[in-house]
């Protein structure tokens, strides 16, 4: 097997986008430099922070920092961060803990893009079939990890707005769903760079010689 071949583009565009799916994945708690929203807020005379990740959540405090137990579908209750009694309509917290499990859409992008990057690396074998299995399961990654952008828009945008209009309470957000937007882009033009191989680079035979190929050749006064 060649180190590089007409698939090396296409799979290292699947194995990035699943290195970049597995990043948010395993997100806040674990890697706390990736995140998909920070809330600042005030308590005590003190600052504190918390950020959300795909998992859960961990919160800053006074120098001290507690991250919740790691698991699928956490409860992220935004009225009781923004406090009781402000005007706007309260968030149903059923409506907020099922858009939290709709979070692991993330993880099942990543299995699939996994999938799809196995399969770029058997194209470096048996290029058409591992080229076209994996450009098939790039389009069912790509489009679970958009489901999943879409959820991360709908869920943290509305947390973000929320907390933002109250008084000493800040929130931005973070470079998690720019991740898996990035991931999305690379998945869906997965195609585009086996093509972008096949046409630029020469597979191994192509480089030889015609006499090296060809016993023939040379003999009959060529």
């Amino acid at each position: 097997m060649r180190l590089i071949g007409p698939a090396t583009p296409g799979f290292l565009a699947t194995l990035a986008a699943a290195v970049l799916l597995g990043i948010v994945s395993f997100c806040v708690p674990y890697f706390k430099s990736v995140f998909f929203l920070k809330a600042g807020f005030q308590s005590g005379g003190k600052n504190g922070t918390i950020t959300f990740g795909t998992l859960g959540f961990c919160l800053d405090f006074g120098g001290e920092v507690a991250c919740s137990k790691p698991q699928v579908g956490y409860q992220l209750d935004i009225n009781q961060l923004v406090g009781d009694n402000n005007p706007d309509i309260q968030i149903p917290q059923v409506a907020v803990r099922w858009l939290t499990y709709a979070l692991v859409l993330h993880i099942v992008a990543f299995v699939i893009a996994l999938l799809s990057a196995a399969f770029g690396l058997l194209a470096h074998v048996c290029q058409l079939i591992g080229e076209c299995c994996s450009t098939c399961v790039s389009g069912f990654s790509a489009t679970v990890a958009l489901l999943a952008f879409a959820f991360d828009i709908a869920l943290f945008s509305a947390a973000k707005s929320r907390i933002n209009h109250v008084e000493a309470g800040s929130a931005t957000t973070g470079n998690a769903m720019w991740l898996t937007l990035a991931a999305f882009l690379l998945l869906i033009f997965t195609g585009c760079f086996y093509a972008f191989g096949s046409c630029c680079i020469p597979q191994g035979s192509s480089r030889k010689p015609r006499y090296s190929r060809d016993p023939e050749y040379g003999k009959l006064g060529h």
